[in-house]
């Protein structure tokens, strides 16, 4: 956000006269941390070098040439596989990849039961079967297979990688940004995973998430809350130790947690070290006006300060969800340390999967 910097010079003798000023340039001082910076030098390079690519390898390997539609429009054409398929997003993040840090862009393909064939497309079906959507692509931000294609280092079902180092080993996306519907899993049907040439893989899931179904008092208190009272509650194919999974998208899991906190628009799909995959959603938004900083409208509301103290994470196949605290600084910070679950300190070992992605790429 803008700020007027003209106000965070030291005040005059005038401005010391009015103490609410001199408080105001103290608030923003401090909230764009320009209460606490040291003073460097940075020599510029006027020589050859500066601009010799030998020397700047790691910034022309970085180089976005991939534009964000386009690549969204050609792994639909290549890595859909299915009609039923879709990457609803493109997200850009840092990565080791053969000992080096790479910018790369991910996308992962998620089931959009919208698009199921009419055959497949009843009530029960798209609660029992087709549950979930499966892995994630990955791709360079610069590199090329032939002309027109990403050089994809994870690609098709099952994921295959192209690179030591990268792996998928929980590919299943039941929590993402298109699941918004309820389904149940650990029942007696099968589940879809993903198509295997004119067969299909099927799955009995061994995710712990979701709300155990139980006996018959407290199948009927579900079915009320779900608006479901004459079906699969009910059903001959679920049965005591089966589970509902609801509250399927990051945004309205993470709502449902934490509605007193703003977040940014986008959740940003990661890989984990141990192969999982997670969604991360950043709070942004700030509720409390900084002096001298422009405001804007965003949804409706209008805003002038971010900042990024609070980590979502949620994990794609059982939907545990995560809430790690970066900054306690923050006006919610230095609460959120006295808070229970699912608050932890991203400084400690609880945090340290959300500290090795707390450096976000362009995207983020």
């Amino acid at each position: 956000m803008a700020v007027c910097l003209s106000f965070l010079v030291k005040p005059t003798e005038l401005i010391r006269e009015q103490p609410y000023i001199v408080h105001n340039i103290e608030m923003t001082q401090q909230a764009y941390g320009l209460d606490r910076f040291l003073l460097r030098q940075f020599p510029a390079e006027t020589t050859v070098d500066a601009t010799d690519p030998a020397n700047n390898q790691l910034t022309l390997q970085n180089i976005r040439l991939w534009d964000v539609k386009a690549l969204q429009d050609t792994l639909r054409q290549i890595q859909e596989i299915r009609t039923y398929y879709d990457f609803p997003d493109i997200d850009i993040d840092r990565y080791e990849i053969d000992g080096s840090m790479r910018e790369v862009m991910l996308a992962a393909r998620e089931l959009n039961v919208e698009k199921l064939p009419r055959a497949a497309a009843t009530g029960s079906t798209k609660k029992l079967i087709y549950t979930h959507g499966y892995g994630i692509t990955m791709n360079p931000v610069n590199g090329l297979y032939g002309r027109s294609r990403p050089a994809l280092l994870l690609s098709n079902m099952p994921v295959q990688s192209t690179t030591s180092g990268l792996s998928v080993t929980r590919p299943e996306i039941y929590f993402g940004e298109m699941t918004n519907t309820d389904v149940y899993v650990k029942t007696r049907q099968q589940e879809f995973n993903y198509p295997q040439g004119e067969s299909n893989n099927l799955l009995l899931t061994k995710a712990t998430g979701g709300i155990e179904l139980g006996g018959l008092l407290r199948r009927i208190l579900i079915a009320f809350d779900r608006g479901d009272l004459a079906k699969l509650p009910f059903s001959d194919d679920v049965n005591a130790q089966s589970r509902l999974l609801m509250r399927r998208t990051v945004r309205e899991r993470v709502a449902a947690l934490a509605p007193f906190l703003t977040f940014d628009q986008d959740p940003y799909i990661v890989l984990g070290d141990d192969g999982r995959l997670s969604w991360f959603w950043m709070r942004s938004r700030n509720r409390i006006p900084i002096p001298y900083s422009t405001h804007y409208f965003v949804d409706g509301q209008s805003i002038n300060y971010m900042r990024n103290s609070v980590k979502a994470v949620v994990d794609a196949y059982d939907g545990t969800t995560t809430l790690y605290v970066f900054d306690n600084q923050d006006q919610f910070g230095g609460l959120s340390r006295h808070l229970p679950r699912p608050f932890q300190d991203a400084v400690g070992d609880a945090g340290r999967a959300a500290q090795a992605r707390a450096l976000p790429g362009t995207a983020a």
